[in-house]
């Protein structure tokens, strides 16, 4: 979101979160450290493994984004409930299950009862109660758009209980990355509406939708008339990449004619391999030498690398 865009007067809500937590964010532990924390393969307590949730979410790294988000969406339900009626829990990681989890697991009853919810969240939650079926509204949810843990502190215990304590300075505070807003707009978004922004907005909405677990969301990110060769390259590189999406990129006669597109199509697990073997035909000999020695491919591309090398020499 521009600075234009922002809301007058909006302020960011901050926590302060546990050195284990502050380590993993910071990656001092290394990507594979990160990728077992969002796998829960770490044993943290459930606090810390969803606050890193939430934060990886909103991150810029599409792999993390995408898995943080899956695993979200299934995170288990008596989690859920043991968390929304947590009256330690810090607001923000509240207001966070409210908006995504209140019409879930039974969750609402939990929420609007816990002390630290905000009052104004939990007058919409009781409104939208009272409506049959119905969701809080955008103005309702905007006004907690900017919520998100901390990444750059490690003091103290757990950093929520700082936070409401009123010790942390306003100047530890650092800026909210850019795309943590319209990341949070997402999150009461209905489909049409991430369509809409998937097929004409900037290359922001274009990084952040093409993750969407919904499949017509991330193929409209492919529709939209100012993606670029190299978005697209990317898209496919990215092993996370759904078939559908690999499916629309292989009609698409003007991305075909990249070399770099064709060569991660090959390398891609979702490519049907009769393309993949089609494609393999005008790929250079350096490639062809990686993609046999590669165990990143199938047997059959590995081999039919090899194969390809041997008549390239016999008929030099």
């Amino acid at each position: 979101m521009t600075d234009s865009e922002k809301q007058p007067g909006k302020k960011s809500v901050r926590l302060k979160v546990t050195p284990r937590v502050a380590r993993i964010v910071a990656g001092r532990g290394g990507r594979d450290e990160q990728w077992k924390a969002v796998r829960g393969e770490l044993g943290l307590p459930e606090v810390e493994r969803f606050t890193l949730l939430v934060y990886f979410a909103q991150s810029k790294d599409t792999e993390l984004i995408k898995a943080a988000r899956q695993i979200l969406d299934d995170f288990p339900a008596e989690g859920l409930r043991s968390l929304a009626s947590d009256a330690s829990l810090h607001p923000a990681l509240l207001v966070f299950l409210a908006r995504r989890y209140a019409r879930r697991h039974g969750l609402h009853d939990l929420l609007v009862t816990n002390p630290s919810l905000p009052e104004s969240l939990r007058r919409s939650l009781e409104s939208a109660a009272q409506k049959s079926g119905s969701e809080l509204s955008d103005d309702e949810a905007s006004s907690f758009s900017d919520d998100k843990p901390d990444d750059r502190t490690g003091r103290g215990e757990a950093g929520h209980e700082e936070q409401q304590s009123g010790e942390e300075s306003e100047s530890d505070e650092p800026e909210a990355p850019e795309n943590l807003s319209k990341f949070q707009m997402t999150m009461h978004m209905g489909v049409a509406e991430k369509i809409k922004a998937a097929m004409t907005g900037d290359k922001e909405w274009r990084g952040l939708l093409i993750g969407d677990t919904n499949k017509l969301v991330s193929s409209a990110v492919l529709k939209n008339p100012r993606i670029t060769e190299k978005e697209v390259q990317t898209i496919a590189r990215n092993k996370a990449t759904n078939e559908e999406l690999i499916r629309i990129i292989m009609l698409n006669r003007e991305w075909m004619k990249s070399y770099s597109i064709k060569l991660a199509l090959v390398m891609h697990p979702r490519t049907p391999l009769g393309n993949a073997l089609r494609f393999m035909g005008g790929l250079t000999e350096k490639d062809l030498k990686n993609l046999g020695k590669s165990r990143e491919v199938s047997p059959v591309i590995s081999n039919n690398a090899r194969r390809l090398l041997m008549a390239k020499a016999k008929n030099r």
